[in-house]
C-alpha cells in the first residue's frame, strides 16, 4: 500500500518522498549490533547507543535517491529521501529494504483560540491546580534528572519563565538535516513557547506559575513551522533518542488514520521513550495520527468544568485507531508567549504537555519505572466527574497525587 502511494506521487510529479525501513540484519556491522542498546541508570537517566552499521551499505542506498540525497536516522532504523521511478524500483527489491513507507505530511495542531493577557496574577495556572501538581512538588518531585523531549516550532529561550529551562536544542530543515542554531534559540511561530511553558515553565517572582515539571531537563527540536515535513519530525525523534529522553511531548499530527507510521512509534517505545501525543482539534469522530495509535499516550482537552471541549478530537466507533486515552486541561490555558508576556490558548496541544509533565514527575519519583508503568499509573488515576462519554474523554482526567501513589506502590 505504501509503495502504491509512492508510485501515485511519482506518476503525478515525477518524484516522491519515501521512507525505507531498513533490514537491520543486512546493514548491521556485526551479528550482535542489529538493535539499539539502552541503559537506564539508578538515577533514571537513559543512555542509548545506535546500532553499528556498515557505512558502505548505507552509502550504497544513496545512489537510488534523487541527487543521492538521503538522510539516515540510525536510532529509528530508517532512511528518508526523494525517489523517482528507477529509484523506487531498485529500493523495492533491495536487500537492505525491509519495507517502504509513503511519508504523511504532519503539521502543528494549532490552537482553536488564543489571546494575550495583560500582567496575569502570580498564581498557579488552573490546569496545574486541576492535576494537583503542587502536592507532588511538596513531596520533592519536580522532574529533576528527567530528560523530556519537546518537538514543536521552537522555544523562546529568553522568556523569563523558560530562562534556563532548555538543556539542549536543535533545528532541522525540511530535509531532516540539522541547521546551525547559534545565538538565542527562537520560536519559528508562536506555538512551541506556549506548550514548552506548560511543560517546563520555571518559577519567576511576580509571574504566574505555568510549568508542570519545572526542574526537568528540557530538550527541544524545531520540527514544524517554517516547512512542515515528516523528515523534520523523524530527525527530531532520532535526536531525542540520542539525547536520552524518557518522555516525548508531541503536538503535531495529520488527519485520519494511516498504519504506515506506526512502526516508527513502536520503535520509540522499544527504546523506553514514552510518546505523549495530542489527539487533535477536529471534534468528535475525527482523530489525527500518530495521536490515534494505541502505542502512544493520546491526550484530549477538557475545560475548567471537566467538560470535554467541543473541538477535542475523539475516535469514531468502527473506524480504525483509538483515543483519546485521557483528557487534560486544554481550554484557556495560561502559558508563555514568544517575546515575553503570557497568552491563553485552547487546544489539545495545550493539554498534551500537562500529561507529559505529569509523566516526568512520576519518573522523578520512581527513576526505575518503566514507560508502561508510568502510562498505566496516569490512566489508573483518572476519573470522569462530569459523566462524559468514554469515547470522548477516554479513561478521564488524571489526578496527579493518585498517579504518584500508584507509581510508588
Amino acid at each position: 500500500m505504501s509503495i502504491k502511494s509512492i508510485q501515485n506521487d511519482i506518476n503525478s510529479t515525477g518524484i516522491a518522498p519515501a521512507i525505507v525501513v531498513l533490514d537491520r540484519d543486512h546493514v548491521a556491522a556485526s551479528a550482535d549490533a542489529t538493535k539499539p542498546s539502552v541503559h537506564i541508570g539508578s538515577d533514571g537517566r537513559v543512555s542509548r547507543t545506535a546500532p553499528a552499521v556498515r557505512d558502505d551499505r548505507i552509502a550504497a542506498l544513496k545512489q537510488h535517491f534523487v541527487d543521492s540525497h538521503m538522510v539516515h536516522f540510525p536510532f529509528l532504523g530508517v532512511v528518508h529521501g526523494a525517489v523517482d521511478q528507477a529509484g523506487l524500483d531498485r529500493l523495492a527489491d533491495h536487500d537492505a529494504t525491509h519495507r517502504m513507507i509513503h511519508p504523511p505530511e504532519l503539521s502543528t495542531i494549532r490552537p482553536v483560540a488564543a489571546s494575550d493577557v495583560p500582567a496575569p496574577a502570580a498564581e498557579l495556572a488552573w490546569g496545574l491546580q486541576r492535576l494537583r501538581v503542587a502536592a507532588i512538588w511538596q513531596r520533592g518531585y519536580t522532574g529533576r534528572n528527567v530528560v523530556v523531549a519537546h518537538l514543536d516550532t521552537g522555544v523562546d529561550s529568553q522568556h523569563p519563565s523558560l530562562s534556563g529551562a532548555l538543556e539542549k536544542w536543535a533545528v532541522f530543515d525540511p530535509k531532516g538535516q540539522p541547521v546551525d542554531a547559534r545565538g538565542p534559540y527562537e520560536d519559528e511561530e508562536d506555538h512551541g513557547t506556549h506548550t514548552a511553558g506548560t511543560l517546563a515553565g520555571r518559577r519567576v517572582d511576580g509571574a504566574p506559575v505555568i510549568g508542570m515539571a519545572p526542574d526537568i531537563e528540557l530538550i527541544d527540536a524545531t520540527v514544524v513551522g517554517d516547512g512542515d515535513t515528516i523528515a523534520r519530525v523523524l530527525a527530531g525523534m532520532n535526536w531525542a533518542l540520542a539525547k536520552g529522553a524518557r518522555v516525548l511531548s508531541l503536538s503535531v499530527g495529520f488527519p485520519g488514520w494511516k498504519t504506515s507510521f506506526e512502526s516508527i512509534i513502536k520503535t520509540l517505545r522499544e527504546q523506553h521513550l514514552l510518546p505523549v501525543v495530542a489527539i487533535g482539534n477536529d471534534g468528535a469522530n475525527r482523530t489525527r495520527c500518530p495521536g490515534n495509535y494505541a502505542t502512544v499516550l493520546s491526550v484530549g482537552a477538557v475545560d475548567d468544568n471537566d467538560k470535554v471541549a467541543a473541538f477535542s478530537s475523539s475516535h469514531k466507533p468502527g473506524d480504525p485507531g483509538t483515543g483519546p486515552m485521557v483528557c487534560a486541561p486544554g481550554v484557556q490555558i495560561l502559558s508563555a508567549k514568544p517575546g515575553g508576556g503570557y497568552r491563553k490558548a485552547d487546544g489539545s496541544s495545550m493539554s498534551t504537555p500537562h500529561v507529559a509533565g505529569l509523566a516526568a514527575l512520576l519518573f522523578s519519583a520512581k527513576p526505575d519505572a518503566t514507560i508502561d508503568e508510568v502510562q498505566q499509573a496516569i490512566i489508573a488515576s483518572c476519573s470522569n466527574p462530569a459523566g462524559e462519554d468514554a469515547s470522548r474523554i477516554g479513561a478521564g482526567i488524571p489526578d496527579g497525587v493518585a498517579a504518584l501513589e500508584a507509581i510508588l506502590k
